[in-house]
């Protein structure tokens, strides 16, 4: 499911929703560490996990204008029962009139699992990206596409000796490096399954033009409209 998109009423930043930081029907905002609508929540990270959370927030916000350009981040951060931390990463970027696509979203979510044990820390990242695209073309008129693809890392890492001192600093390096390289793998994932596809379809549309008869091109238009809706 896709995120959306809600508003930090004390400082006016956007935030996104997910599971992650819902409490009933109320969610927190990375920002101000309040839950809108206001409500009588009890879901909160630790102080020293809220720390982190703040951290990871301001580095992501910079990954994200690097690789997105303007795109709408939120970190999220869970304790757990055992040494270490849950943690969400979340991006969304929305596409409006861009070329020939008429309104798009692109939906990123970084699910972080850690365990801390008394030499190593073991991490598990799992990124899901959708996207959705309309598009409209003079010869094919208009045509939704979507899809999502997932990608699973796993990595086992040696504490450093400074670690108790620079706890925050090691999570966010290793995490951050991770969720690069997922995104990296997703994103030609995408290109290759999704908007090169968009491309050849569109491509096919100006064929259809140039070559084929009006009862051709009639019969062309259905029988693509009717794979797309398989899709």
């Amino acid at each position: 499911m896709s995120t959306e998109i809600a508003n930090d009423e004390e400082n006016g930043r956007e935030f996104l929703k997910h599971e992650y930081n819902r409490d009933g029907d109320s969610y927190r905002s990375p920002w101000t560490n309040k839950f809108y609508p206001a409500c009588e929540a009890t879901f909160f990270p630790s102080p020293e996990l809220l720390q982190l959370e703040q951290k990871c927030n301001n580095v992501f916000t910079q990954y994200v204008k690097l690789y997105y350009d303007y795109a709408i981040s939120s970190v999220f951060f869970a304790d757990t029962p055992e040494p270490g931390f849950n943690a969400c990463f979340l991006v969304k970027k929305e596409l409006h009139d861009v070329q020939q696509i008429k309104d798009g979203n692109w939906d990123a979510i970084h699910v972080v699992n850690c365990t801390l044990e008394a030499k190593k820390a073991n991490y598990r990242v799992i990124s899901t990206v959708m996207i959705t695209m309309d598009t409209q073309t003079e010869g094919l008129g208009q045509m939704t596409m979507a899809g999502s693809c997932a990608k699973t890392a796993e990595q086992s890492v040696n504490l450093p000796a400074d670690f108790h001192q620079n706890g925050d600093a090691f999570h966010i390096r290793v995490i951050g490096k991770m969720i690069e390289n997922n995104e990296s793998l997703l994103r030609n994932e995408v290109t290759d399954n999704y908007i090169n596809r968009q491309k050849a379809i569109i491509s096919s549309g100006r064929l259809v033009e140039e070559y084929m008869s009006a009862e051709q091109k009639s019969k062309f238009y259905a029988e693509l409209q009717a794979a797309q809706a398989k899709q």
